[in-house]
């Protein structure tokens, strides 16, 4: 098989304007340098030889801390950019991921298994962040994750044959621990640190147990097994070169409430398909199992591993479309991605503040709760690169943007916005950092603002209607930037500050500014 081998912010102080002024004017600064400098590689065309830097850097070296899940595995590096992937020759296998290890070949150990099919990852990704103003109350908290990660290569490990020629397992174990810091500032829709949530503090969760099928040299591609939706559909890896919570892994809206559109680290038994009727057109479809026990602690489903043999809770399914477009612009092949895509679940939700009866319903989840089956989530997402600082998709100044929508009637969420820039390698002398700068705007449904609004009139919580709130929910937005530091092999340091105006989605709690960084090891 050939694939084988003009946001305005609010005062809000001098210390903020001074602290931001100085990180974004660093960044600037940074950013103009590398404008100036080009690649020593010649950019003019798109051979093979363009591929591959001359120091041996490809793309597995810039996935970012954080940028775990199904984008480091083939799936999403081989769908990146199919047309390319036998020219790349700095890997042996490139349907296999390959990233750096602080331990180098583990003795050699590590380079003889890849050689026979297979990839052996562990992984620590930690994340401290402290609000030094605003808020509930001022605090600081810790949290982090130790990811294992084991892909097969089949037909390389045990020979080619109908069955293996195209056929790679993916299993990913996962144990997150430490605090969320949104407990301790009244912030529950935008978690400051992503690496916080629904996997919650469990020491071996099964996070993904599925198998790719490649067929028609790449044109096809099917994945079958336990995985997230979230991993296939509205992805993208420079998602996670943040530390909150609004894009990373997938916009927050899609995936921020229990129901079919699950990410990572929740799973369920699923099944999706991509077509590529053209190298730059791709059409992937898919059926998810939708569980109310993927997001609780029911029969052990927290951990994964009973719903592997036992699917309780079946609430219904998540049906996922996506239409992508990727393009290569110009002679320094500037890659882009537009997609459009629509999630349908067919489970049923409550409806914000609605009684069986026609009459109010004063509390999420009431004894008189009307429920409606049938949810629908639409979005548009793209990304494309404006300059190139050195071959690979992923190493040059890249802008991207974001729009979802949700059924207001029974989803929290009912509209998010993003848009972002990330430059990684625009630094010759250090090839594998990055910054980047992120605005993220969410926006509340106006059926549960409503809802909250009577439960206020009527002198009655306003928590009762959306988890503990202490005020009607409208809208929130964050600002970040951040530096990715590449400090060794395997190692990387990320300083980060972020913004946030209206926590929680409320206009009663002050607008808060957190500092903190986050730092990952692959051993």
């Amino acid at each position: 098989m050939a694939l084988h081998k003009k946001t305005k912010l609010p005062l809000c102080g001098k210390e903020f304007y001074l602290l931001f002024c100085l990180l974004l004017g660093t960044g600037s600064t940074l950013i103009n340098q590398s404008a100036k400098a080009e690649s020593n590689n010649d950019m003019t065309s798109s051979t093979a030889s363009d591929d591959v830097p001359n120091n041996g850097i490809t793309d597995w070296h810039f996935i970012p801390a954080g940028g775990g899940g199904d984008w480091r595995t083939s799936i999403g590096r081989a769908q990146s950019n199919p047309e390319k992937i036998n020219q790349i020759k700095d890997e042996d296998n490139p349907l296999l991921p390959r990233p750096e290890h602080l331990f180098g070949t583990w003795g050699g150990l590590n380079t003889w298994l890849y050689r026979h099919g297979v990839n052996l990852n562990v992984d620590n990704q930690n994340e401290f962040s402290g609000n030094v103003s605003g808020g509930v109350r001022r605090g600081a908290t810790n949290a982090g994750a130790v990811d294992a990660n084991l892909d097969i290569d089949w037909a390389t490990l045990v020979g080619r044959n109908a069955i293996t020629d195209g056929l790679l397992t993916h299993m990913t174990v996962l144990g997150r621990y430490g605090n969320n810091l949104g407990k301790v500032i009244g912030e529950n829709i935008t978690q400051i640190q992503e690496i916080y949530g629904a996997g919650g503090n469990v020491a071996a969760k099964l996070v993904n147990l599925y198998a790719d099928k490649y067929a028609w040299d790449g044109r096809v591609v099917t994945s079958f097994g336990r995985s997230s939706v979230g991993g296939f559909y509205a992805a993208s890896p420079i998602y996670c070169y943040f530390m909150n919570n609004g894009v990373c892994g997938n916009p927050k809206a899609l995936n921020g409430q229990v129901g079919g559109f699950n990410a990572w680290p929740d799973s369920t038994w699923g099944i999706t398909t991509l077509i590529r009727p053209t190298q730059q057109v791709y059409i992937r479809v898919g059926l998810f199992q939708t569980s109310r026990a993927a997001y609780g602690n029911a029969a052990g489903h927290r951990a994964g591993w009973a719903a592997v043999v036992d699917t309780g809770e079946d609430a219904g399914a998540e049906i996922p479309v996506e239409i992508g477009y990727e393009p290569h612009w110009g002679k320094h092949d500037l890659l882009g991605h537009y997609k459009v895509g629509f999630a349908y679940d067919t489970s049923p939700f409550p409806v914000w503040g609605e009684g069986v009866n026609g009459g109010r319903e004063t509390q999420y989840k009431g004894a008189n709760q009307r429920w409606k089956a049938g949810n629908d989530s639409e979005y548009v997402l793209l990304d494309q690169m404006i300059h190139r600082n050195a071959p690979g998709n992923l190493s040059g100044l890249i802008s991207y943007f974001g729009w979802v929508h949700n059924n207001p009637t029974t989803y929290m969420r009912q509209n998010e916005l993003f848009a972002g820039l990330i430059d990684t390698g625009f630094w010759d002398a250090r090839p594998l950092d990055a910054v980047g700068i992120l605005f993220v705007q969410q926006m509340m449904s106006r059926k549960m603002r409503n809802a909250e609004r009577y439960n206020y009139a009527m002198g009655l919580p306003i928590g009762d209607i959306s988890d503990g709130a202490t005020g009607i929910q409208s809208a929130e937005s964050t600002f970040e930037l951040t530096y990715i530091i590449h400090v060794y092999r395997g190692v990387r340091f990320q300083p980060d500050f972020q913004y946030e105006i209206h926590p929680n989605a409320q206009k009663n709690i002050n607008d808060a500014a957190f500092l903190g960084f986050k730092s990952r090891i692959d051993f």
